[in-house]
Formats: structure tokens, sequence, C-alpha cells
């Protein structure tokens, strides 16, 4: 029974029980030296400011004309390894600031394609929950929850999904194991309404593990950006996770 539910839980998102093994045996530097790097990422910044200034209004243009656009005042978005956060203004939104991030070690999948443990971050238009960390506050005009002992990302059928504190070992991601992850971190609405079983739980924005930029389906960014991202964050936000910016429109 105890050897069941320690293969259970292992196939969850988050940065992976994977991670966590290698974090505790302290070999995961010597095996992401086996593992491609996001290091060479490199952020559109050569463009001239003309062409830089014409592709913010474009995509600010496109996200103002979404669906999730319309009915949020704030959109972080994901387009492969670049995230940004922006604010909706009368005509369009506009960039913030912007971000280095990563996902999933198996890529993007469309959110209805999307199966427990198969390693991929889901394509689409999300809520942003809440944050939670390790703090008992964080700078943040978010709703706010503090990881315990016993807080528990679900996996069991019944409350899959679902953050519960329980006395006795529940099957799913054990948030308290991840102290370097989940010291700051967003949740991610997806498979919240309605809830799938199977499709997929536990997928958030949180810091990066060391080492590597890859998750077990979550986006991850740096612990800096995690710094400066969280204050300027406001209630009605949601995050769209794409590969181009051509998909905006579909969201």
């Amino acid at each position: 029974m105890l050897l069941c539910f320690s293969v259970g839980f292992s196939v969850f998102a988050g940065p992976g029980e994977e991670y966590r093994r290698k974090l505790e045996e302290k070999k995961i530097a010597e095996e992401d030296n086996k593992k491609p790097s996001y290091e060479a990422i490199e952020f559109d910044d050569n463009l001239p400011e003309s062409q830089s200034d014409e592709k913010e209004e474009r995509i600010g243009k496109a996200l103002f004309a979404s669906k999730v656009g319309q009915r949020e005042s704030q959109v972080i978005l994901v387009l492969d390894h670049q995230l940004s956060l922006w604010n909706k203004g009368e005509d369009r939104y506009f960039k913030l600031k912007e971000w280095k991030n990563g996902y999933g070690r198996k890529g993007m999948k469309k959110a209805e394609e999307r199966k427990e443990g198969d390693e991929t971050s889901p394509i689409g238009a999300f809520p942003i929950s809440f944050a939670f960390g390790f703090k008992e506050k964080e700078n943040t005009l978010l709703p706010y929850r503090q990881i315990k002992k016993n807080s528990v990302w679900s996996g069991e059928k019944s409350t899959y999904n679902q953050w519960v504190e329980k006395e006795v070992p529940v099957a799913g991601e054990q948030l308290w194991n991840y102290k370097i992850c989940y010291e700051k971190a967003l949740a991610i609405g997806f498979n919240q309404d309605p809830v799938v079983y199977g499709r997929g739980s536990a997928i958030f924005l949180h810091i990066k593990a060391p080492g590597t930029w890859e998750s077990a389906g979550c986006i991850t960014i740096e612990k800096s950006s995690m710094d400066e991202l969280l204050p300027l964050l406001k209630e009605k936000l949601s995050i769209l996770i794409l590969q181009n910016e051509e998909e905006i429109k579909d969201y």
C-alpha cells in the first residue's frame, strides 16, 4: 500500500517529485549537466526600437480584443520562454515588464488534451486563483495562503486538483516538500471549472528549481523575477500560456 501511494503522487505537476529527490541527494548539478540548458534563451531586445514598439502595440491590441483581455484588467502572458505582465488601458494592453521562463519538460499541449503526469504545460487562458508560499504574509494584493506541514494539492478523486489540509496521507503534491520552488508561487486555475479527473492537477507559476528551468507542467521563473512580479499583481488577473502571439486571438 505504501508503494502504491509513493508512486501515485510522483506523477503530479509542480517541480516534480524527481527534482525533490535530486535536491535531497545533492545530485541535481551533475544530472543537469546532461540536459540542454535554457540559459541561451534571448528576448527580442535586439530588435530596432521601432519594431519593438510595433510588436508591443500589436500584442497589446490583440490582448484587448481577446475574450480573456475583455474580462480582466491584467494579464500574465507566456509566449514560449518569455513571460510578461500587461495592464489594461482604454483601447489596448500595456506591457509593464518581462522575464525569462521555463515550462514542462515535454513542452506545451492544449489544455483539453493533457493527462496527469504527461509533463506538459497546458496551452490556454486560466485565472490566477491565489498566491501561496511559506511566509505568513506576502507583498501582494492577491488572496494568499500559507503552506503548512499538512498542505497537499490533492490527487484523490473526491478532492482532485484542490488544496487540502490532511492529518493522514493523501495522494497528491505534498507542498511542504518544495521549500525552494514554493517559497513564492501562484496557483493557476487550470482544470478547475469543471474539474476533470485525470486531466492534470497542481499547475503553478513558481520559482525554478536549482540547475534547471524544466518542470512537470508548471511555469517557472527565477526567484528575482517572482520578487518583482508579485507586488505588481491585481486581483482581476489571468494567465495566457501560448507558444506564439498568433494564438492570442483564440482565447
